[in-house]
C-alpha cells in the first residue's frame, strides 16, 4: 500500500507542471504572433507608401516630359521664308497669364504653312493640369481643355510658367526660355508632395 500512496503526490505535482509550461508557450507564442504580425503590418505600410510615392513621382515626369515636348515646337514652321503666323503681337512665342499657371502658344501641327486654329496651351484647373488642343478658347475659358492628369490620385498644388525671350538679327529668329515649376502631391497621403523645375526652349524664325 505505501508504494501507491507515494505514487499519488508525485502525479500531482506533475500534471501541474506540464499545466504551467504549456500556459507559458501559449502566452509566448501570442506574443510572437502579435510581433509578427506588428512586423508585416508595418511592412504593408512602408511598401504601400512607397508604391504612392512612385506614383507621384511617375506622374510629375510624365506630365512634365509632355510639357516640355510640346513647348519647344511653339512657333514652328516648316517654310522659315515666309512670315511667321504662328507667332504672336510683338514677336512673342508664348502668352502667359498674370497668374503665370497658363501658357499659351501654336505651332503648325499639320505642316501646310496656315495658321489655321493651332491653338495649345497648358493651365492649372482645379488641381490639375489640362492641355488646349487647338481650341480658341483662352485661359479663363471652359470648353476647349482636355485634362491630362490623374485628378483622382493626384493633387496639382503649384504650376508655374516663366518665360524669357531673346531675338537675334542675324537670321532674324527669336528664341524663347520656359521654366516650369511643379509640385505635386497625393490625394490622400497629402504628406507625399514633390517639386519640380524644368526648363524649356523653342526657337523659331520671324
Amino acid at each position: 500500500m505505501r508504494p501507491v500512496k507515494a505514487s499519488l503526490p508525485l502525479r500531482v505535482y506533475s500534471t501541474g507542471f506540464v499545466l504551467i509550461e504549456t500556459m507559458i508557450s501559449l502566452a509566448l507564442v501570442g506574443v510572437i504572433s502579435v510581433g509578427i504580425f506588428s512586423i508585416f503590418a508595418t511592412h504593408e505600410v512602408q511598401n504601400n507608401r512607397a508604391e504612392q510615392y512612385y506614383l507621384v513621382q511617375q506622374e510629375a515626369q510624365n506630365l512634365l516630359i509632355i510639357m516640355q515636348r510640346e513647348l519647344a515646337r511653339a512657333g514652328y514652321k516648316t517654310n522659315i521664308a515666309e512670315v511667321n503666323p504662328f507667332i504672336y503681337n510683338n514677336d512673342k512665342i508664348f502668352n502667359v497669364n498674370t497668374r503665370q499657371d497658363c501658357i499659351t502658344y501654336r505651332y503648325d501641327r499639320n505642316e501646310d504653312r496656315i495658321f489655321s486654329g493651332e491653338n495649345f496651351g497648358f493651365r492649372l484647373y482645379n488641381g490639375g493640369i489640362q492641355l488646349r488642343k487647338g481650341s480658341e478658347v483662352g485661359c479663363d475659358g471652359g470648353l476647349g481643355w482636355e485634362m491630362i492628369s490623374d485628378t483622382a490620385s493626384i493633387e496639382i498644388t503649384l504650376l508655374k510658367f516663366t518665360v524669357v525671350q531673346q531675338s537675334y538679327t542675324s537670321p532674324q529668329r527669336m528664341k524663347g526660355y520656359v521654366t516650369i515649376a511643379l509640385s505635386i502631391r497625393h490625394r490622400h497621403l497629402m504628406d507625399i508632395e514633390l517639386h519640380f523645375f524644368r526648363n524649356t526652349s523653342a526657337r523659331v524664325f520671324l
